[in-house]
């Protein structure tokens, strides 16, 4: 038999689950609190979609939901601005561009294992990263048509604004993505695995 070796994290759902619950009002109070002191060219990294791409990619699409909706409602209630769009677009976005960057489920993984498909999933860290600026730039495109819509002349500024919201998203999202990531899983091992020879039929 010949051995492959796999890296497999040994962090249990609990742990999983309590990082989840500590990284969600986290994400929001330094998002709110912190970021807004430290902008860039006048625009400021949108943090709640780095940590949404982060969870979506680490705990699923379910999880992904929950983390906009919440978000959404915070944003809502206590930073008010346009109605209903913050509420609308966190939990929406968060929802439907996880289809594209979570993992695969259970099921699905058992279905492309008896039909022998391969799976071509990115690295976790480049699927984090595209999560985050999908999700900014679906955001940033409703803003951008919501001030059309007002009857404002869009100008250069806004977009180039738009563009500077994906990529400071992209790099913060870049710079905690591995230390929450390490938070979540622990720290990985690598283990051998015995890798089974294909079994040959014969007619006798």
């Amino acid at each position: 038999m010949d051995k492959t070796y796999l890296r497999e994290s040994r962090s249990g759902a609990f742990r999983r689950y309590l990082v989840y619950l500590l990284l969600i009002p986290m994400g929001y109070l330094l998002h709110v609190c912190v970021l807004p002191y430290f902008p860039l060219g006048g625009v400021t990294p949108n943090l709640l979609f780095a940590v949404i791409g982060i969870v979506t990619v680490a705990y699923g699409r379910l999880q992904a939901f929950w983390a906009g909706l919440i978000y959404g409602l915070l944003l809502e209630i206590l930073l008010p601005s346009v109605p209903f769009v913050s509420l609308a677009v966190y939990p929406l976005a968060a929802l439907f561009v996880s289809f594209v960057f979570a993992d695969k489920s259970l099921r699905q993984l058992q279905m492309d294992r008896a039909l022998n498909r391969r799976s071509h999933l990115l690295p976790s860290w480049l699927r984090t990263l595209l999560c985050a600026m999908s999700n900014v730039l679906v955001w940033e495109v409703v803003n951008v048509a919501y001030i059309y819509l007002g009857g404002t002349a869009l100008t250069f500024l806004h977009f180039r604004r738009a563009l500077q919201s994906v990529l400071l998203t992209g790099a913060l999202t870049l710079l905690v993505e591995f230390p929450v990531r390490r938070l979540i899983f622990g720290r990985r091992v690598i283990i051998p695995v015995l890798k089974n020879q294909p079994i040959e039929f014969s007619k006798k």
